[in-house]
C-alpha cells in the first residue's frame, strides 16, 4: 500500500508482509483489502496536513475493525486464550484513543 507518495512495493525483504481481509461497510457492500506493511528501513515522509489526517483516519478505522474481529474471536474461547485476546482488544482500544486525540488536534490545527 502506498501513502504520502511512497509505494511500499518490493519492501518485503526489509521485514514487510502483506495481508488481506474482507469487511462489510456501512452501505452493506463487502470490501476486500490487501495491505502491505514494512518494518524497518528508512521511512521519510512529510506526515503533516491533509495526507496525515487521511492516513490516521484510515489507521483508526482499520484498528477498530481488527479490535472487533479480536473481540468476536475471544467470545469463542475460554480461559487464558480468551483473557489474552481481550487484553489485545484493550490495547487496540487504547491506541484508538490516542489516534482519535491526534486526529482531533490535527483537524483543529487545519481550521
Amino acid at each position: 500500500m502506498g501513502h504520502f507518495g511512497h509505494d511500499h512495493d518490493g519492501h518485503e525483504g526489509h521485514g514487510g508482509h502483506t495481508h488481506q481481509h474482507t469487511h462489510t461497510g456501512e452501505d452493506g457492500q463487502t470490501y476486500t483489502h490487501t495491505h502491505q506493511h514494512t518494518h524497518g528501513g528508512d521511512h521519510n515522509h512529510d506526515h503533516s496536513g491533509v495526507q496525515a489526517v487521511a492516513v490516521l483516519q484510515y489507521m483508526l478505522e482499520h484498528n477498530i475493525h481488527h479490535a472487533k474481529e479480536l473481540s468476536d474471536m475471544a467470545s469463542q474461547f475460554e480461559g487464558e486464550a480468551r483473557h489474552q485476546l481481550l487484553h489485545a482488544v484493550e490495547s487496540f482500544d487504547q491506541a484508538n484513543g490516542y489516534l482519535s486525540g491526534a486526529l482531533e488536534e490535527l483537524k483543529k490545527q487545519r481550521q
